[in-house]
């Protein structure tokens, strides 16, 4: 399931907009006088709640603490972690300084600035958990002490946040406000357990970079593209499982936000219920918590405070946030517990690695007694569903709690990686010979983890070397977005090496070809391959966009315009790349690049595989003179494509085109190519002749609309079955050798400027002293021409008649009639022989050649 994380960007940028608006005004709401809701959307005083009740005159109050904070959990808990952190304001309004562009700065290498970042080896990137727990644990402090039922108190805490939000976006680049100290964060962590009951997978199941609630822009013509600068790695917005997985051991202060968490939720409630001694909410102070009172009771921190005081004769400025991390320490040492018999249990039962699978299910069993002893105390709805509401709200969160949990409790860190390898694996084997046939139908898309390593040993044999470089691919991918570390390799990747029919000497050949090849991914430990990976991917799409929108397909910023200048130095600035990664990015996009070189293998082989279609063609119009016609177009698109094409592999060290290559294919493979070509008459000429020769082949033509490509009354004719010259006509101009070098465009231009006559042996073609009118080929038979001084000249198929007349504007200077056999003539009119000799060179060099043959052979004295 993509739907959270493939919602439009722009879209959600109007609801982010909207909730800043809205907590904008929620703070003026609190700073105005203080109005009373209109009486239809105050719930009723229950009889659980005094009757005289003043709560309605903190409205500001009741609408965040019981409403906005419970469903923010709701949606993080019950649905996924992907919608709330790709519409949360504070998040939104923390990228303001990034979107100004008055980020912080400070001087890099060469002096050139860099973006200041949240370094891996800081104190706050050490102990940042722990600074957002307390942070946590403070403002709950504060609510009770001050803020739950003061509007002064929550608008300033409200503007303080927003400051501070501010703040942070501006001291460091990324999403530092979210992962760093923001005290929902920790909490969203711990929420979503390994992924969230509607969140989706993003290791496998799809294609595209920007995953889950990972940071994305939008491109001018409206694409989505990642604008990740990798601030946290692993990051719960790319990749919410991995995150789980890889922090599951080593992450400081983590189990203990994790198991303190529900024991937190807990004493803050049991805090509420305490309001209810002493008062007349005595009798009934479960109630009094579940009816939604205390988010917004003024005097609850009073009443707390006269309830414990008389056992704890300490300040309340003391009690609350000792009370509150006493409830914490204890949750997290029953839970500690909890989690050492599960492994000692799993050890007995001889389970693979019982401590990790320990504390995996400790924690989503942490999780799923956060999300439901909150929503036992919460409700969002206020109880404007009637007095069940609230209860089926409870039994649904239950329901989609146990759903999480029971996906969640079967799989192992195992399972990730070989699903992640299986990935890996299918866009290796997408470029795979043979790879239909072992599909049978299906798409490579739609297989399945399991399916994808059956397909491979379905497939013909690999052979050991093609099987190695599968493997090769395989393990650099992995090794690159750190899901695999060098390690481990050895023993991860085993499955996929007997897939493969590959032994260990074959691994440890691969890692000893990638040390030589790619030293940077057995350098660094998989976390900083991580960051790297996502800061050049993220810092590529934006160059490709630059690129698109300077019109070049090879990087060349000295030709680009100072606003294109302007947005590559800044890109520069906001990736967070060292200098070394930088210029390889930019090189990516170079005349050496990997993505040039890329790009002209496909164009390479793409034109290789055209010169053999040529050569085919070439053959077979010796014999078929209406594939003349198409043999030029061939010829064409070729000459064109070698023009662009070999200069750039020269650029790029690459093997030039060769003179030669050998016939390979087949006619209908060069019928389906030239059908797609964008002059409209070379299709409607392949039509023609699938009219004429394969029927079958017609049908799916028509319904081939040709987007984005020319139409022509040529093709619409053929579409619609008229014929507009005769077959014999076209075959006629086609043998012809003066028109040899025309396109199919050209000899239909030909075709209807003209006509064909025909005569009869002996019958007068023209006459000497006549009009010179026209030009007539023969293209059938053959003429005599007889001069005024009573010489003689046959004329042959492919020759011309009359074109001295035309030349000189004078009269017909000799007779001509049909020889024995009679003759067929084309006759072009005089009208279009100066266009004739422009389309055509052929035409004019025939001419020529005709002509000076004649003057020999009239120079040369008759026997």
């Amino acid at each position: 399931m993509q739907l959270f994380s493939r919602l439009p960007e722009r879209q959600l940028r109007l609801v982010r907009w909207g909730l800043l608006i809205g907590w904008l005004l929620l703070i003026v709401s609190l700073l105005l006088p203080l109005l009373s809701l209109p009486e239809g959307l105050v719930p009723p005083c229950s009889l659980l709640i005094d009757p005289d009740c003043q709560l309605h005159r903190q409205p500001g109050n009741r609408l965040f603490w019981g409403t906005v904070v419970p469903v923010g959990v709701l949606l993080i808990g019950v649905l996924s972690h992907e919608l709330w952190r790709r519409v949360c304001p504070l998040a939104f309004v923390s990228q303001l300084a990034r979107a100004l562009g008055w980020q912080r700065t400070r001087p890099g290498r060469k002096g050139k600035p860099e973006l200041v970042q949240v370094k891996a080896e800081s104190w706050l990137a050490r102990h940042h958990l722990a600074l957002q727990w307390s942070l946590l644990i403070a403002g709950l402090c504060l609510r009770l002490l001050w803020v739950n039922g003061s509007p002064l108190g929550l608008a300033i805490l409200l503007l303080a946040t927003l400051a501070a939000a501010v703040l942070v976006g501006w001291a460091w680049g990324g999403k530092a406000w979210c992962q760093y100290v923001c005290p929902m964060g920790p909490v969203q962590t711990v929420l979503t357990g390994l992924r969230g009951p509607m969140g989706s997978q993003a290791h496998v199941g799809t294609s595209s970079r920007v995953t889950q609630s990972m940071c994305r822009t939008i491109t001018a013509d409206g694409r989505e593209q990642s604008a990740c600068v990798a601030c946290q790695a692993p990051c719960i917005d790319i990749d919410a499982e991995r995150a789980f997985w890889q922090t599951l051991r080593g992450k400081r202060s983590l189990a203990w936000a994790w198991f303190s968490y529900p024991g937190l939720i807990l004493a803050f409630f049991l805090l509420m219920e305490q309001v209810g001694v002493g008062t007349d909410l005595a009798a009934h102070p479960l109630g009094y918590l579940r009816s939604g009172g205390w988010a917004f009771d003024a005097g609850l921190p009073q009443r707390a405070w006269q309830a414990l005081w008389p056992a704890i004769p300490l300040p309340r400025l003391l009690v609350i946030p000792l009370g509150l991390t006493a409830a914490s320490a204890v949750s997290a040492g029953l839970f500690q517990s909890l989690e050492a018999q599960i492994e000692r249990r799993y050890t007995r039962l001889g389970q693979n690695d019982p401590r990790e699978r320990a504390v995996q299910h400790t924690r989503l069993l942490a999780t799923f007694a956060a999300i439901n002893i909150f929503f036992w105390f919460a409700d969002p709805l206020q109880g404007l569903l009637g007095p069940h509401g609230a209860q089926l709200l409870r039994s649904l969160v239950l329901v989609a709690s146990a759903i999480a949990l029971h996906r969640s409790w079967g799989r192992d860190q195992a399972t990730y990686r070989r699903e992640s390898a299986s990935e890996s694996l299918r866009r290796q084997l997408r470029e795979l010979p043979g790879l239909e046939a072992a599909l049978d139908g299906r798409s490579l898309e739609s297989l399945s983890p399991q399916e994808v390593f059956t397909l491979v040993k379905a497939m013909p044999a690999l052979g050991r070397q093609q099987g190695r470089g599968l493997y090769r691919d395989v393990m650099a991918e992995m090794l690159r977005t750190g899901r695999l570390e060098r390690a481990r390799a050895l023993l991860e990747l085993q499955e996929l090496r007997q897939t493969l029919q590959l032994e260990e000497a074959d691994h440890h050949a691969v890692v000893r070809m990638l040390t030589q090849e790619q030293p940077e991914l057995l350098e660094r430990n998989g976390l900083q391959r991580q960051v790297d990976d996502l800061r050049r991917e993220a810092a590529r799409e934006t160059v490709a966009e630059l690129l698109r929108l300077a019109g070049q397909d090879v990087l060349d910023s000295t030709t680009w315009p100072a606003d294109l200048r302007e947005r590559l130095e800044r890109l520069r600035l906001d990736s967070g790349l060292e200098e070394k990664a930088w210029q390889a990015v930019l090189e990516h996009y170079g005349p050496h690049g990997e993505l040039e070189r890329q790009r002209l293998t496909r164009l390479r082989a793409a034109w290789l595989e055209e010169a053999a279609l040529a050569a085919l063609l070439a053959k077979e119009s010796e014999a078929d003179p209406l594939l003349r016609p198409l043999r030029q177009a061939i010829a064409l698109r070729l000459k064109e494509s070698r023009s662009s094409l070999q200069p750039r592999l020269q650029a790029a060290g690459m093997d030039p085109l060769p003179p030669d290559v050998p016939a390979a294919g087949g006619l209908d493979q060069v019928f389906d190519l030239l059908w797609r070509d964008a002059d409209p008459d070379t299709a409607a000429w392949v039509l023609m002749l699938e009219r004429q020769r394969n029927p079958g082949r017609v049908p799916a033509r028509l319904q081939d609309p040709r987007l984005g490509l020319g139409d022509s009354l040529f093709l619409q004719d053929q579409r619609e079955g008229r014929p507009c010259l005769e077959p014999d006509e076209l075959e006629a101009l086609a043998c012809c050798g003066l028109f040899a070098d025309l396109l199919p465009s050209g000899l239909v231009w030909v075709g209807r400027q003209g006509a064909l006559r025909r005569f009869k042996a002996g019958a007068v073609v023209m006459t000497i002293g006549d009009p010179s009118d026209s030009l007539d080929l023969v293209v059938s038979g053959a003429v005599q021409l007889q001069t005024s001084r009573g010489r003689s000249l046959v004329l042959g198929t492919g020759e011309a008649v009359g074109e001295l007349g035309l030349i000189t504007g004078m009269p017909r200077m000799a007779t001509v009639v049909a020889g024995p056999e009679g003759a067929t003539l084309f006759a072009l009119p005089a009208e279009v022989f100066e266009e004739m000799l422009q389309r055509s060179q052929s035409f004019a060099r025939g001419l020529l050649g005709q002509l000076a043959q004649r003057l020999v052979a009239a120079a040369t004295p008759q026997p």
